[in-house]
């Protein structure tokens, strides 16, 4: 199963690529990518094709250092609401739990993983495309942006006690020591930056408790976890498009990485078409808001429809009833309804 990732891993690869004499557009095509997925927010691409696309452009400017040249252009921002979460922490523990936490929803290729000792904190990362073994750019990209977060969070004065890289030496490494500022090692056991323990208790001088309550509430309701099937996958970008009242293959397809043709095959591996999956989310979403005190018109919105008399069509040919009338009757046997709505999504 294909691991994925939002399409802002690609901010800033562009102009680099231009400075360094390169062609961004070739190579991204070569690699089965489209530049213009960065227009789309919910757009998703293949986190594998990404990680060939660094190795190949290295190789084009012939230079070993693009993936940290192109982490000088990663800042919060490119986190997308993560990095509202992180930002709005109280300190740099809960941070650094978040940025853990809800990585996947950015790029599921990578796992980052917060240890602690008496002394020492180990921020390390396990990247799982793999051209990890074949090539360093993804893993010195990865582990040079979240570097940058760091001193982003606990201030432009901190250093880390050490970076460590899996991966054999460049043949320089002064471009490492430079980025980091700070004792670099490779061929280590992990992929990982080692800081000060004490470091992690720093209040974070923007936080926003409950602000970071919303964006939490957000995330644990978007996020597309790693070990979802292509199946659940669909299902969860169809739900969060579906109050677009644009929901189709073909954006669901972008979403995943794939085109329309795959979805079509896997689902039908499955028994199921695209249809059946939109109706079916569709049901449960409107079922579940139905029992809330929203407002039709509000409902109707958030599955897709142009207002309350096209969901109440859409319900009838579905339900046999009106979605007053299921509103009604929930409300008077809620266990009833449950059971009815079970019968009729499943």
């Amino acid at each position: 199963m294909p691991y994925l990732a939002r399409s802002q891993i690609l901010t800033g690869y562009a102009m680099l690529a231009r400075s360094l004499g390169l062609s961004p557009e070739r190579l991204v095509r070569a690699a089965g990518l489209d530049l213009a997925a960065l227009d789309d927010l919910d757009a998703r691409i293949s986190a594998q094709a990404f990680a060939e696309l660094l190795e190949r452009s290295s190789e084009a400017a012939k230079i070993e250092d693009f993936g940290l040249r192109l982490a000088e252009s990663r800042a919060l921002g490119i986190l997308g609401p993560i990095g509202i979460v992180v930002h709005q922490e109280p300190d740099f523990r809960a941070a650094l739990l978040s940025l853990a936490r809800y990585l996947p929803f950015h790029n599921e290729s990578l796992v980052l993983h917060l240890e602690e000792t008496r002394d020492l904190a180990i921020l390390s990362l396990d990247v799982l495309t793999s051209t990890a073994g074949q090539g360093f750019q993804v893993t010195d990209l990865s582990l040079g942006a979240f570097y940058r977060i760091l001193r982003r969070l606990a201030g432009p004065e901190w250093k880390a006690h050490r970076v460590c890289f899996e991966h054999v030496a460049p043949r320089s490494t002064a471009a490492h020591r430079r980025f980091f500022g700070c004792r670099v090692e490779f061929e280590h056991e992990f992929n990982g930056i080692v800081f000060r323990a004490i470091d992690l208790d720093t209040p974070l001088a923007m936080s926003d408790v409950m602000l970071a309550k919303y964006a939490h509430r957000y995330l644990d309701s978007m996020i597309v976890y790693r070990g979802a099937t292509i199946d659940e996958k669909v299902r969860e970008l169809v739900g969060l498009l579906l109050s677009s009242g644009n929901c189709n293959a073909e954006k669901v397809a972008r979403g995943l990485g794939v085109d329309r043709r795959t979805v079509h095959r896997y689902l039908a591996a499955n028994g199921e078409t695209f249809s059946s999956v939109l109706t079916d989310v569709r049901k449960d979403v409107a079922t579940r808001l139905l029992a809330s005190q929203r407002p039709l018109s509000e409902v109707a919105e958030q599955v897709g429809f142009s207002g309350a008399p096209a969901l109440s069509r859409w319900f009838r040919q579905h339900f046999r009833c009106s979605p007053s009338q299921w509103r009604h009757r929930s409300r008077r046997s809620p266990s009833a309804a449950t059971s009815a709505r079970r019968r009729a999504v499943g």
